[in-house]
């Protein structure tokens, strides 16, 4: 669904990936802002914690999450407006997202 979603988004957004602030690519290693703890002398025994989610949404529910979404809110309102319509119309009835929270804990020094 990616992807086919990535090619209805494409004439209006090139991504809508949020980036880390401090260009940490994703994966299992410390994510932003543990990093940013990391760095800090004012921390230590910092920890990352992964809480998976996987939530199922309508698909009006579902534009309703993505006009939350930096990329989206950034768009001038008539071609997000034409978007969310275009994604309306060829979403299914139901979207599994995955909505996974990354926390972290640190100790301060």
């Amino acid at each position: 669904m990616d992807t086919f979603l990535r090619a209805v988004r494409a004439p209006f957004l090139a991504s809508d990936d949020i980036p880390s602030p401090d260009g940490t690519p994703p994966g299992p290693h410390l994510q932003w802002p543990g990093t940013e703890l990391q760095r800090s002398a004012l921390f230590t025994d910092i920890r990352q914690g992964i809480i998976e989610r996987r939530l199922s949404l309508s698909s009006r529910d579902y534009i309703g999450h993505l006009s939350t979404v930096s990329a989206y809110r950034q768009l001038e309102d008539v071609p997000r407006s034409r978007l969310f319509a275009e994604l309306l119309r060829v979403l299914p009835a139901e979207i599994a997202i995955d909505a996974t929270i990354i926390a972290h804990l640190a100790r301060r020094v």
